[in-house]
């Protein structure tokens, strides 16, 4: 009994201690990530671009295809820049923030008034073991940021922030973006390369032959990384989960055949009735009904973005 509290003791011990590490060394994730996208950005526009795209005066080809060549790669590099700022700085939703932009801190509504809210309804929702505050449905706490996020996937140490509802988007979105690059970086950048490491061939670009090969590594080693977690992400789109309600799920589902019993998926698919309801294995669920914060604004809760 003494080895089993000692060691779970240790245990929270730890968890608190890497949990204070990812939010401390959050920024350095940050100011490294952009530093190797500019890296990459900077080395493809001195040396991959002009490597691979001609201007020539005498055709009118080489004119359109330059052009847009440099239009579609600014698209890129802008959306990658958007997205991955939007990620670190839009809040994922809390229950006491409703997933505001703002950061005043007098925008958030006080404990106090959510409670008082609470008086108007007839049954209590769930409420957190660890912040002791209402918990909506496929909300959870982060150990991280130590509140309650919406729709809460997972906290990622490369944007300082917790991915959850209002700005799962973005980081999708990031990632997608991030990924073609690497691989079209990969696919048009393997001449110069090979060039780069071939230290008996005349160097005619500006930009030192280790940055060029390093952000060719990068390239390649990010995209297959990122690539399949990406691809990850989309599935639990497709399938209306979170990273946390994937496990819960995979859990469910073994507890369910050790026992001899039948596990069925239980989350709801959205269903364009007027009510906009939810309908989840054959029970209906009406609309959820906030007010002005974050559990009791009257919205329509659907699986994935739209938008994405």
């Amino acid at each position: 009994m003494v080895y089993s509290e000692t060691r779970q003791k240790l245990f929270v011990a730890a968890d608190k201690a890497a949990s204070t590490l990812i939010r401390t060394i959050g920024p350095v994730f940050i100011v490294l990530a952009v530093t190797l996208i500019g890296l990459a950005v900077l080395v493809y526009f001195s040396v991959v671009f002009p490597f691979f795209y001609t201007w020539d005066d005498d055709y009118i080809w080489t004119k359109f295809s330059y052009c847009l060549g440099l239009a579609f790669s600014v698209y890129i590099v802008v959306c990658i820049a958007f997205h991955y700022y939007m990620a670190v700085r839009t809040k994922p939703g809390g229950v006491l923030n409703g997933g505001t932009t703002s950061s005043d801190p007098n925008d958030d509504p006080s404990i106090q008034d959510l409670f008082l809210e609470l008086e108007e309804y007839q049954e209590f929702p769930k409420t957190c073991k660890k912040c002791h505050l209402p918990k909506p449905e496929r909300a959870h706490h982060c150990s991280v940021c130590k509140r309650c996020v919406l729709r809460f996937d997972h906290h990622c140490p490369w944007v300082a922030n917790c991915v959850g509802y209002f700005n799962h988007r973005y980081f999708v979105l990031f990632m997608s973006y991030l990924v073609f690059g690497c691989f079209y970086f990969a696919a048009i950048a393997w001449q110069p390369f090979l060039q780069s490491i071939d230290i008996d061939n005349d160097w005619r670009w500006w930009m030192p032959r280790p940055y060029v090969a390093l952000s060719y590594l990068l390239a390649v080693a990010i995209g297959l990384s990122l690539g399949g977690m990406c691809f990850w992400h989309y599935y639990l789109i497709l399938t209306a989960q979170t990273t946390v309600e994937f496990y819960n799920n995979n859990f469910a589902k073994n507890s369910a055949l050790q026992k001899g019993e039948s596990n069925l998926h239980n989350f709801p698919t959205y269903s364009d009735t007027p009510h906009g309801q939810w309908k989840s294995l054959g029970e209906e669920h009406g609309a959820l009904y906030i007010s002005k914060y974050s559990i009791f604004r009257r919205i329509k809760w659907i699986p994935f973005d739209i938008n994405l």
